[in-house]
């Protein structure tokens, strides 16, 4: 038995693929969906999935019958996976406590009646829902499998869900450090920073800030990243700014999807989106701005900043790298601008201990003013705060003298 809903609003967003030409705008289309979708048994030799030595579980299913208008829909499909064959409390990477969990939904979809769900996605998958403990002996166990089908509107949101029906295999797990996505994070580039528009993180592009304090999505590494600093604004020639002009790029600097400005439109930032290209980005006027930029969203936007700035003139380094000695930090901005976000490529062979100071002068050894604080890789510094721990590796120091912000990239 099929059931019939209606859906005026999907059809008119545009959301359906359909191979008929026929329209019938005055009548109210429905969407006919399926009562069942139909797993396979999947085949697997030997009986047991080896997690540790397979690619993985060729999957299969027959097409449920979405139509709307005498035409066929395309639904998406999602592998979901029990370990005790129950499907009543599914798994949040999200939640703070998945106690209860007896189901996850393994990332990645589907349009076509097959799939290929890899061994990493499944053992990463059995992994949070049992907590295998690093040193424990695991053995093979029951893994039950079904799909779940939906139709996706233009806003991502699922309607008319199917389930299928549950096939169990055999599998043989093995433990995997879960660990959350790395932030992600885009790259200032441009006139206003020394006319720097290459790809190689701090040095010819240099990393916007992240938030202290802020929760990323645990599982895309997306969220807020934001930028304090003074601009100089420009005379525009065409689409381009000669001397304050810049743009912010993702991390694989492809220019077709980097935040633009927008049409010369100053103070205006816009995701190019694989379209035409806005133009650089520029402030309205001098001064002091916040840029703020969401990487799920990609929406940015540039506003003037409203508290008091102080001119320090230049930052150091300071700790146990160089004796607690002074090593002058980098400006984003280009010579001759007033400048308070500094950034350090630091490349240490182990563990350091380190803090943001003023410059020493023939009156003062600079330690009056200077930032600490025991957070990494984010933190906000108070003067004479603890020193900033710092583990062995190559890193982008970036610090914000307004805010006493600082952010530090892995290189």
């Amino acid at each position: 038995m099929k059931k019939i809903f209606s859906y005026a609003m999907l059809l008119l967003a545009g959301a359906f693929a359909m191979t008929s030409c026929e329209k019938d705008l005055d009548s109210n289309p429905t969407l006919i969906q399926p009562s069942s979708l139909v797993l396979n048994n999947p085949e697997v030799g030997e009986g047991v999935v080896d997690l540790a030595k397979s690619e993985g579980l060729d999957l299969t299913w027959s097409q449920p019958e979405y139509t709307t208008m005498n035409a066929p829909v395309v639904a998406t499909y999602y592998v979901q996976v029990s370990t005790t064959g129950e499907f009543t409390q599914e798994y949040d990477e999200k939640a703070e406590d998945n106690t209860g969990a007896n189901y996850i939904t393994i990332d990645g979809s589907y349009t076509e009646c097959k799939a290929n769900v890899d061994a990493a996605s499944l053992a990463k998958s059995l992994q949070m829902l049992n907590q295998y403990e690093e040193d424990a002996e695991l053995a093979k166990e029951d893994l039950s499998i079904r799909l779940k089908a939906a139709v996706i509107d233009a806003g991502l949101t699922e309607h008319n869900v199917v389930y299928s029906n549950v096939v169990k295999v055999q599998a043989l797990p093995y433990y995997v450090e879960l660990k959350d996505a790395p932030v992600v994070m885009w790259y200032l580039v441009g006139n206003m920073f020394g006319g720097k528009w290459g790809n190689v993180v701090g040095e010819s592009a240099l990393p916007m800030f992240m938030i202290d304090g802020y929760e990323y999505d645990k599982k895309t590494g997306c969220g807020e990243l934001e930028f304090t600093n003074y601009f100089i604004t420009g005379d525009y020639n065409g689409n381009d700014c000669d001397a304050a002009g810049f743009k912010i790029q993702r991390s694989d600097f492809n220019w077709d999807w980097g935040m633009t400005g927008d049409n010369a439109q100053k103070g205006v930032i816009i995701y190019r989106n694989n379209g035409a290209d806005g133009g650089h980005i520029v402030a309205p006027e001098d001064g002091v701005y916040t840029i703020k930029m969401n990487t799920d969203k990609l929406t940015a936007t540039m506003e003037k900043y409203e508290g008091t700035v102080k001119d320090y003139g230049t930052i150091q380094l300071s700790g146990s790298f160089n004796d607690w000695g002074n090593t002058a930090m980098l400006p984003y901005n280009k010579d001759g601008v007033e400048n308070h976000a500094w950034y350090y490529v630091m490349e240490n062979s182990e563990n350091i201990e380190f803090k943001f100071k003023l410059a020493p002068t023939a009156d003062s050894d600079g330690w009056g003013t200077n930032w600490g604080s025991n957070t990494f890789p984010t933190g906000v510094g108070t003067n004479n705060g603890p020193n900033i721990p710092l583990a062995a590796g190559k890193w982008c120091i970036s610090f914000n003298d307004i805010t006493g912000a600082y952010s530090i990239v892995a290189l």
